[in-house]
Order: structure tokens, then sequence, then C-alpha cells
């Protein structure tokens, strides 16, 4: 039996949804409003690093709540990209763009938190590590594709998200919603560039 037919397809896909809300989508918009301390320069930000990072247990926090959620998450979307099927040619309508972009954009934001959580993990996680890669224009370039990337993904993901749980059945409460977003993916993208840029003062 397929895994389209199965029975437990209809879960896989709840928990897949859930997860990109909770905890990951979560995370996603406190990451970005705690990053921007960097705006206060690079002591203010490394203490609070430090501070994160003094908490007991914090490995296991992040593994529980972050780590293995995005491992779930990102291993039923990479099956949805290799066995979904694109009609972007024929129908050329917004949502078969977005459909494409989304999966581009979730096997960016993959590749960007692996390399992202490498660098502070096994780097140095501190003000002046992040502003010398960031000042290298393909380190810019990627942090700042990688920033927008998941923000598109957890916004138009919510967008979905809405429809899988029932939130909005019709025309109008799906437009509504789809504003609504966009206005919540440009406010959080000001704040993801907000703390780009803030590393290259």
């Amino acid at each position: 039996m397929s895994t389209t037919q199965s029975p437990y397809h209809f879960l896989i896909r709840r928990v897949h949804s859930i997860l990109g809300l909770v905890p990951i989508g979560f995370f996603l918009t406190f990451h970005l409003i705690l990053n921007l301390t960097a705006l206060g320069g690079a002591k203010q930000y490394d203490l609070i690093i430090s501070t994160m990072q003094s908490f007991s247990g914090i490995f296991i926090i992040e593994l529980v709540v972050i780590f293995i959620p995005i491992a779930v998450h990102a291993i039923y979307g990479t099956w949805v990209v290799y066995t979904g099927q694109v009609n972007i040619l024929s129908y050329k309508y917004a949502r078969n763009w977005f459909y494409i972009i989304q999966r581009i954009s979730g096997l960016y934001t993959f590749v960007f938190v692996i390399i992202h959580v490498y660098l502070l993990r096994f780097g140095e996680a501190n003000f002046s590590a992040l502003s010398q890669f960031l000042s290298q224009p393909l380190g810019l370039l990627f942090y700042v594709l990688g920033v927008l990337f998941s923000i598109f993904h957890f916004t138009n993901g919510l967008w979905a998200f809405a429809i899988t749980w029932g939130l909005t059945i019709g025309p109008h409460s799906q437009k509504v919603w789809l504003y609504t977003l966009g206005v919540v993916f440009v406010l959080l993208s000001a704040i993801g560039m907000s703390d780009i840029f803030a590393f290259l003062k």
C-alpha cells in the first residue's frame, strides 16, 4: 500500500502541519526577535547568547523542542517534494507559484538551518564571528536568502495549515488570511533583515 493510500497518511500530514507551527514557527519568531539584541552591539548580544547557553539542560531542550521537530518536518517535507507534481507550466496561477516556491524554500531552509547550527555549535557563537561571516558577500547572500526563505516557508505554510485544520473554509476567509499572512511576512522579514544588518555595523 502506498503512503498516499495508507490510513496513517492523514495523521502524518497533520503532525507535519502542526510541527510547522508548534514548535518550529514559534521558535523562528522567537529567534528573529531575540537576535534584535544585536542592534545593541556586541557586548549585549554576546551576554544574552552566553546566558542562554549556560542554562542547565539547554541541549536536551533544543533537541526535543527544536532539532527533532525540524528533522521530522524536513524528512516528510522532502518526501512531499520528491513525490509532488508541479503544474506551473500548464496552469499559471499564483498558488501554483507559491507551491513550487514553498518546496524550494523548504529545501533551502533545511540546508540553511544545518549550516547555521553547525557554525554556532562548532564555531564561535558570538557577535564577532557572525559579523565576520556576514561581511563576506556569499555569506551575506546565504543568510539573507536563508532568512527570507524560512519566513516565506513559515507564513505560506500557515496558509495551508489553516485549510488543513478547517480554519479557513471559503474563498473569502482564505483571501483575508492570505493578506494577513502577507503582512506577517513583511514584518518578520523586516525583523530578519534588521538582525542581519545589525552585524554589519
